[in-house]
């Protein structure tokens, strides 16, 4: 079984708990200090939040735009990116800091399609051929097994030492005009399940 995540273009400017794309995050008051990227020190920009049902959080995406490919933006433990976990619950709209490249202006939803295919490339492929829809409607999948483009990155956790488990594997995004930059690949969300769940991980590969 796998959890495809479908576009769906038009989600408004409120604050959220559910998945969505571009824009501003939502977060509890309080709860995010704007993520700086460790290479160049510049604010990163938000790609995205993640609903995780499991434990009612939202895994906050972000990743350094200010001179893309300078920071190591692809690397799971360089600091070029950044996943915050927080509560998904009195939520407000955060502002962005004025420096820097901190958003991308379409915000765009996901809504959740289930595929009996085990294999996320078959899967999305599937998909596409039945619903007579461009592929790049689909922007990923939750959990599951990674599909990897190259070798296996599977990131270890901070806290414990163990692998992490895969949270979602992220697609650029439904048009040029609106895609995330992952190199023309994939970007890989993980989290762990041990004791100190504050922070995900990303990496990306193309």
């Amino acid at each position: 079984m796998t959890t495809l995540m479908i576009n769906l273009p038009e989600t408004g400017e409120q604050a959220t708990e559910q998945t969505m794309f571009g824009g501003m995050p939502s977060a509890p008051a309080g709860q995010l200090d704007w993520p700086t990227c460790a290479c160049c020190s510049g604010n990163m920009q938000f790609q995205g939040q993640l609903r995780n049902e499991a434990d009612s959080t939202l895994l906050l995406v972000f990743m350094c735009q200010n001179d893309p490919g300078a920071c190591e933006e692809w690397d799971a433990n360089e600091g070029g990116n950044k996943v915050l976990v927080v509560p998904a619950s009195d939520l407000q709209l955060v502002d962005p800091p004025e420096e820097g490249e901190t958003v991308r202006a379409t915000r765009y939803g996901a809504t959740l399609v289930e595929s009996a295919e085990p294999d996320y490339d078959k899967a999305r492929q599937k998909w596409a051929e039945e619903s007579g829809e461009s592929p790049r409607r689909v922007l990923g999948q939750i959990g599951s097994e990674p599909s990897w483009l190259q070798d296996d990155e599977t990131p270890e956790c901070d806290a414990c030492g163990k692998p992490m488990q895969l949270a979602a594997q992220l697609e650029e995004g439904p048009d040029h005009a609106t895609e995330m930059n992952f190199g023309g690949g994939c970007a890989y969300v993980f989290r762990c399940d041990c004791t100190k769940p504050g922070l995900g991980k990303l990496l990306w590969q193309c």
